[in-house]
């Protein structure tokens, strides 16, 4: 089975795509395309990759054409960009695959996704689309095209991380392609971080089963904050003071600071003796302030 491989922007007169976080998208998608070539190749595929002086855009847009004979499926190497989060606030925006709106199976993208989102990458799913140039081109000479934005260059969350994992995100690209047409991808071990083991573990968050990416170290297992989101969590980051917490569903970052709003709080702590914590609760609950006010009301 032929795949072609083709890295998005670049050519003459040079197209840099999207840049951000110290990274230019038409440097980053040769390295990735570069990447995932031979590890498509030890799965056993005949891997081609579109020439790398060239803009694949540029190309079908006037008029010319891509070197799809014997091609079974495209994959096209992108970054996505208007996140707008260039300090990071602590959560990613993740990735995403735009197929052909007419595409009848998105099999191999959603393994893709599913293997990079392990990562610590938002999956923001599979998408449909008939307006893109390239894959439109592609698509009406018969074969399967998948356009993958890996991740958001102007997030740094996302490119620290990518930073980080580039390796892994390509073979994390491979091993869902391999997984998509039905070849057998071998387990890799659990990923390690100096003297520190990421595995995957199940949690309980009142009283439900999560499963999320646990850090072992030392005899200690520690949840990462993103992992949050899953059990309907708000990640939050200040940038005051650059520090990030989690809120739980139907809570607020911050406890409310009116006068009214405190003076019940007040009233109703005294008048029934509850703890302090009992009272943060109250005040960072959703729905609090009112709840307060009706309490101190109904104590007269």
């Amino acid at each position: 089975m032929k795949i072609l491989l083709i890295a998005g922007h670049g050519g003459t007169p040079y197209d840099p795509g999207a840049v951000g976080s110290g990274y230019t998208e038409a440097v980053e998608t040769r390295r990735m395309a570069n990447a995932v070539a031979p590890l498509l190749r030890a799965y056993g595929f005949d891997v081609q990759l579109y020439d790398q002086s060239k803009d694949a855009y540029k190309v079908v847009t006037q008029g010319g054409s891509l070197p799809l004979t014997g091609v079974s499926y495209v994959l096209e190497f992108h970054l996505n960009a208007a996140a707008n989060d260039p300090n990071g606030n602590g959560v990613t925006t993740g990735t995403e695959i735009f197929v052909h709106t007419s595409e009848a199976g998105i099999t191999v993208e959603q393994a893709i996704l599913r293997r990079i989102a392990a990562l610590g990458f938002k999956n923001r799913g599979v998408k449909r689309s008939s307006g893109l140039a390239v894959l439109k081109h592609v698509f009406k000479r018969g074969v399967s095209h998948a356009l993958i934005e890996t991740c958001f260059i102007d997030d740094l969350d996302d490119m620290q991380l990518y930073g980080a994992k580039f390796a892994q995100i390509a073979q994390a690209i491979a091993d869902g392609v391999a997984e998509g047409f039905g070849k057998t991808v071998q387990q890799t071990a659990p990923e390690k971080e100096d003297d520190e083991m990421v595995e995957k573990k199940t949690i309980q968050l009142d009283g439900s089963n999560y499963t999320c990416s646990c850090i072992v170290k030392s005899g200690e297992h520690y949840v990462r904050l993103r992992d949050f989101e899953q059990a309907g969590y708000d990640v939050t980051y200040d940038a005051g003071t650059q520090t990030p917490g989690i809120a739980a569903p139907q809570t607020r970052t911050t406890a409310t600071e009116s006068d009214e709003v405190q003076a019940a709080a007040g009233k109703v702590q005294t008048t029934c003796g509850l703890e302090e914590r009992t009272m943060d609760y109250l005040l960072r609950y959703e729905y609090g302030d009112d709840l307060l006010k009706k309490l101190a009301a109904a104590l007269g």
